[in-house]
Order: structure tokens, then C-alpha cells, then sequence
């Protein structure tokens, strides 16, 4: 039986946050409805809960299979589906662990992601009950943020009117604070930090998703794009994404595309989700295929050679990940293995299953929960082929 954190998701979320940015700090109150029971709670390690409503003990420690990862543990009383908390503290970032969650509360640059757990989240205290936690959930969020000076401009992925953000079905939160200058051209919204070089992009990602519509179908939504310094790391969240300004702007900006293809990431279930093959793999393999959509074959050549590249990268620093199974990719922490070998399976697939291919893409991109077998099935339903060798090799 899976314990209670490991099952657990938020189903409706509000939130009071109050930053400082001279100091850094973040003053927080959430109100969490969760789909089942919950007892324990992962905060920042930087801010500490000053009243629940129920009984409490909190401690630092760090996530079982990435020790490193310290967290707030919050240890309820007793098992609830609904809590209020306050909590305060200097908010801090996990560079150290991960070298994109470089967040922080700064007047040049304020970003606060799920990732760094500016808010509470029903998990265990290990990385992978943490990851089937945000993964899973499906939540409707109200955010309040005061604080903020006039001179900058608070981006969100959804509705922003005044000091008030919602966002309705997402799993996750991502709001960057920084003086942006807004630019809408329908589908899009942008923030920018600066001008140069925007206009070829806005058309650039104008054909990407045209061509990502034609293939996958149309998603009837105002799509943002927050660009963040560099080294930051893309982010994808529903309709939108966070991208630095050098992939932004960019000859052949293949980190857009694939965050933008994000916007079509298979919904898989948190068990198949931990090799990050339907959300990765399937967005770089989408990637290849805008690529030579729009800028050629040889461009397209050169991004399928940069992956065998990476993926004989990956084998020189592990070399027992050649045998592994797909889904024994996220249990090693190989995950990387889903960007370089995960788009080549792909490939392959689509060599095998031809102009079929398309129909299972558009398929998985509309399914509710996603697992190998389901993949398996679909694959060999559309392409009307026996594809046993090809799953059994790779899954």
C-alpha cells in the first residue's frame, strides 16, 4: 500500500504571498485542498511554518535518492484533505543540487517555481514521491503577491489582472518578477528583458506552432513566453514556458521549439512520468521535426547527430545505462537518457510505424493517463504492425 504523501495531490490552491525584495523574504499563507488525505507536507528550506491549522512538527532534512535536496518537512497531527499554514523565511534556491534553480527574491530577477517548493506540497520525504506528487496533481490556483515595486512587472502563465494571478488544471506554478516589457501577438503573450533580435523569434515560433497544430491539433489558449537570464533552465507549464534570452533568440532556436511542444506533452501517470520519456523524449523528438519543418533537412540532420552525440555522451559516464529499459530510467536518475536515446527510440518508432506515426502522436497527446502498455498498444493498434521486438528492446 503507497503511503499517504505518495498519493496525494492538490486539488485546489490559494495563496497570500507578501515578498521582500530588499531582504529576500517571503511571507506565505496557503490554503490546500488535497484529493486524499495528507500528513506531511515539503516546504524551502529557507522558510520555516509559523501556525497550521492543526497541530504540527517541522524539521530540515534531505529527500531520500537525492540527499542533497533539503527541504522543510512539515509533520502533521494527524491525516487531513484540507490546511491552512503560514510560514515566513529567506527564500532560497537549490544550485547547489540542480544548477538551474537558481531562485531567489532580488530586484534584478525574482523567480519562484515549484521546483523550489515556494509553496507547501503533500509528499514524502523523498525525490520520488515529491516528483508523483506535482506530476499527478491537476489543481486550480488564486494567487495574491503584494510587495511588488512599480517599477517592476509580475509574469504568470495565466490570468494576471492586478496584484491577482489564476491559473485553473495545472500542476505546477511558475511566476517571474522583473522589469519585462510585454508583447501580445496572438497566440502569444511575451516577457521580454529586451528588444533586440524578438521580432524573427515571434515569427519563428509563429511557424513552430502552426506546424506542432497540424499534426497534433489546435490548442484554443493565449500561449506566454517569460524569458529568464542564462542558465536558468526552460520550464514548461500549461501555456506557457520560461526560456533564457540566448535560446530565445537564437538561429535555430531548438530550445523553444521544444518547450513550446510541451504545450502538447502526453498526460502520463506518475509511475511512467519518472523516466520522463512522455514529456522529454516526445518534446525533442517534436523538436526534430519542426526543425526540419522549418529550417531544412541539413538542420534537422544536425539536431538528430547532436543526439547521438549526447546520448554517447550519457554511455561514457554510465555505460550500464545501454542496457537499461525505458522505464528503469527515472529509478538510476538517468534521466537525461529521455532528451538524447528517447527521441532516437522515437525516431526508430516512427521509421517503422511511417505516416501512422503522426495519428499515434495525436493520440497520445490527447490521452489521460499514458502508461508503456497503453503506448504499446496504440503504437501497434494505428501502424496495423506486430511491434513486439521494437517494445521489448526498448520497454
Amino acid at each position: 500500500m503507497k503511503s499517504l504523501g505518495e498519493r496525494t495531490m492538490i486539488s485546489e490552491l490559494k495563496l497570500k504571498l507578501i515578498l521582500d525584495f530588499k531582504a529576500g523574504t517571503l511571507t506565505g499563507v496557503s490554503r490546500e485542498s488535497l484529493k486524499e488525505e495528507a500528513k506531511t507536507l515539503l516546504l524551502n528550506k529557507g522558510l520555516k511554518v509559523e501556525e497550521t491549522s492543526i497541530g504540527f512538527s517541522q524539521g530540515i532534512r534531505g529527500l531520500k535518492g537525492v540527499e542533497a535536496f533539503k527541504v522543510r518537512v512539515v509533520n502533521l497531527e494527524e491525516p487531513v484533505k484540507g490546511v491552512e499554514l503560514k510560514y515566513s523565511g529567506k527564500f532560497r534556491g537549490y544550485d547547489e543540487v540542480f544548477p538551474y534553480l537558481k531562485d531567489s527574491i532580488n530586484q534584478e530577477y525574482t523567480l519562484l517555481r515549484t521546483d523550489s517548493l515556494f509553496y507547501p506540497i503533500p509528499a514524502e520525504p523523498s525525490f520520488e514521491s515529491l516528483v508523483k506528487s506535482v506530476v499527478g496533481s491537476e489543481f486550480d490556483a488564486e494567487i495574491i503577491i503584494e510587495g511588488v515595486p512599480a517599477d517592476l512587472t509580475v509574469a504568470f502563465g495565466g490570468e494576471i489582472q492586478g496584484n491577482l494571478l489564476r491559473i485553473e488544471g495545472t500542476n505546477r506554478l511558475d511566476i517571474a518578477i522583473a522589469p519585462f516589457k510585454v508583447i501580445e501577438e496572438k497566440p502569444f503573450r511575451f516577457f521580454i528583458l529586451r528588444d533586440e533580435g524578438i521580432e524573427r523569434t515571434i515569427e519563428l515560433l509563429k511557424e513552430a506552432y502552426e506546424f506542432y497544430s497540424s499534426i497534433l491539433g489546435r490548442k484554443n489558449l493565449i500561449y506566454t513566453v517569460i524569458e529568464t537570464p542564462e542558465n536558468y533552465g526552460g520550464q514548461a507549464g500549461k501555456g506557457y514556458i520560461l526560456v533564457s534570452g540566448s535560446s530565445l533568440r537564437s538561429e535555430v532556436p531548438t530550445n523553444i521549439y521544444h518547450e513550446l511542444a510541451h504545450l502538447w506533452t502526453p498526460r502520463a501517470t506518475p509511475e511512467a512520468h519518472l523516466s520522463r520519456f512522455f514529456d522529454e523524449a516526445f518534446a525533442n523528438y517534436l523538436t526534430a521535426l519542426a526543425v526540419r519543418e522549418i529550417h531544412g533537412e541539413d538542420e534537422y540532420k544536425k539536431f538528430m547527430a547532436n543526439l547521438e552525440w549526447w546520448y554517447k555522451d550519457i554511455l561514457k559516464k554510465n555505460p550500464e545505462a545501454k542496457n537499461l529499459k525505458v522505464p528503469e530510467w527515472g529509478r538510476k536518475g538517468l534521466h537525461l537518457l529521455s532528451y538524447s536515446k528517447g527521441a532516437l527510440i522515437l525516431k526508430e518508432l516512427h521509421d517503422l510505424m511511417g505516416d501512422s506515426f503522426y495519428d499515434l502522436l495525436k493520440a497520445i497527446a490527447n490521452a489521460d493517463a499514458i502508461d508503456f502498455e497503453t503506448f504499446r498498444k496504440l503504437a501497434e493498434g494505428m501502424s496495423e504492425r506486430n511491434l513486439q521486438d521494437f517494445f521489448e528492446r526498448y520497454f
